[in-house]
């Protein structure tokens, strides 16, 4: 009898362990693109295309630092989520969804120019890069641009057929996220990739970001469907 509640006892300490730093949680609770980093608060902001927007508060042994805007996570929520909005909720645990790619940086250092291009009806045309960020050891560097809208007004539009299909293509192949623009409201929303332009006339202003581990590239484009 004895020997049966030990190891009752013993069981119960390991599951609740486990409990404890999230590795026994099943189902993931929330699954999105980090859109805003608040390091004073320690916290993300993630956009769940299923829930919406998040709030989410990293515990003190995760490290804003390890994040980056546009990188996909998951999230094992700890609690209850508040009703407020955004919603809030601290993180039971939180991991990369898609483990990003290393930059493999020259000799010389962070890249003084870096293209990207995107491919439509086997045609190759320059995308306008916008703001970047790059980070070296104790090393960083990173630069403001004028926002997606602006650099779309000066861009000569591509033109291309309804339901046409783009890819997009940036050395050392990274990660990418693709946004297209709303002018009008001045608020974008995220594409499926590789993309398919809208089968309405119109100009459609797109933003793909270029992410790795250690570094993030915007680049702006803008598709004229006739």
């Amino acid at each position: 009898m004895y020997r049966k509640t030990f190891w009752l006892v013993v069981i119960c300490f390991i599951i609740a362990g486990c409990s404890q730093n999230g590795a026994a949680k099943g189902e993931i609770d929330r699954k999105g693109i980090i859109t805003e980093i608040d390091t004073k608060e320690n916290r993300l902001l993630i956009d769940d295309r299923k829930h919406g927007l998040i709030w989410i508060k990293l515990n003190e042994s995760d490290h804003l630092d390890e994040y980056v805007q546009g990188q996909e996570v998951v999230v094992w929520i700890d609690g209850v989520i508040s009703n407020s909005i955004p919603a809030q909720a601290r993180a039971l645990n939180i991991q990369s969804a898609t483990p990003l790619p290393e930059f493999i940086f020259e000799k010389d250092g962070f890249p003084s120019a870096l293209p990207g291009f995107v491919t439509i009806n086997q045609k190759r045309y320059n995308m306008q890069r916008g703001g970047f960020e790059w980070r070296n050891g104790n090393q960083v560097q990173q630069t403001d641009a004028a926002s997606p809208l602006q650099i779309a007004e000066k861009f000569k539009a591509i033109h291309a057929k309804p339901n046409s299909r783009l890819t997009i293509e940036v050395e050392q192949k990274p990660t990418l996220i693709v946004y297209r623009w709303n002018a009008e409201t001045e608020s974008r929303e995220r594409e499926e990739y590789p993309i398919i332009v809208p089968a309405e006339k119109g100009r459609y202003i797109y933003e793909a970001i270029a992410l790795w581990a250690n570094g993030k590239v915007s680049f702006t484009f803008v598709i004229e469907v006739n």
